[in-house]
């Protein structure tokens, strides 16, 4: 990967793969999370920040300050920007630009929806919304840096079975 941004979608934001896999592999020191739900939460930020090596920089936002606080540049190391789930992705895509490596990591399973990887399960509105980003964007499955990517290239059988 080429790319200094990543924009990982992982339900459980930091926990061992993404500390142990993303920020040691690509020695990342910059991570975002972009969250209305924890966003303020100081017991959150707490806990996130004590998981994390002594080098990473830590912020959480909400999507409307991350609006405005990320430029899109490319910074001089790796940059990790983490979100809960496909919509808040889907919400920030005015971001994205081709400079971005977007990644789905874990979309854990629910109710009503299918079986992309063992480790993401979409329903029908988080297909529709990678269908459209799949038009502009290379989206890649992949749990850990090293393994093979899955490109994403569209849902749109999918979306016709589901119907």
């Amino acid at each position: 990967m080429q790319k200094k941004i990543i924009f990982r979608v992982d339900d459980r934001l930091i926990h061992g793969q993404v500390i142990e896999g993303w920020i040691k592999y690509y020695k990342i020191s910059h991570i975002y999370i972009v969250n209305d739900r924890i966003y303020g939460d100081v017991l959150q930020e707490l806990i996130y920040n004590s998981v994390l090596p002594d080098y990473c920089n830590l912020e959480i936002f909400n999507k409307k300050t991350f609006r405005t606080f990320f430029s899109g540049e490319i910074f001089d190391n790796h940059t990790l920007v983490l979100f809960e789930n496909i919509k808040d992705l889907y919400d920030l895509r005015d971001l994205i630009t081709e400079k971005i490596y977007i990644n789905i990591g874990c979309v854990a399973s629910r109710e009503h929806k299918i079986e992309i990887t063992d480790t993401v399960f979409l329903d029908l509105e988080e297909l529709r919304k990678l269908s459209e980003l799949r038009e502009k964007y290379n989206i890649y499955i992949k749990k850990l840096p090293w393994d093979t990517n899955i490109e994403i290239k569209n849902f749109y059988t999918f979306l016709k079975e589901m119907k």
